[in-house]
């Protein structure tokens, strides 16, 4: 069981980036209700071109969700996913993700 999982008070309605089509239109997954936890902080992450980006929020969840995926919490805000890192245990064992939006 995950550390963080006792801690996941919030639901976040997730649309998985898929890529891109033929004629250069967004592609999305179905959307699907994921336990998480919301912290509404500011952080500044690095793009792959070492360029700064603003975050507005961290999520804590036990699903991986790609970058460029829509997240919308509970009050209905809606945020795109900057980057998903992986959390570890001592052990190895993947604890959870930590979702930059």
């Amino acid at each position: 069981m995950s550390i963080a999982k006792k801690y996941y008070t919030d639901t976040a309605q997730v649309q998985v980036y898929k890529g891109i089509n033929d004629r250069g239109d967004t592609i999305y997954e179905q959307e699907v209700s994921v336990p998480c936890r919301f912290d509404y902080v500011s952080k500044e992450i690095l793009d792959n071109k070492a360029q700064k980006l603003p975050g507005t929020a961290v999520m804590l969840c036990s699903l991986f969700i790609a970058p460029l995926s829509i997240v919308k919490d509970s009050l209905n805000n809606c945020f795109t996913v900057k980057s998903c890192e992986c959390i570890r245990r001592v052990s190895g064992e993947i604890d959870h993700y930590e979702v930059m939006l």
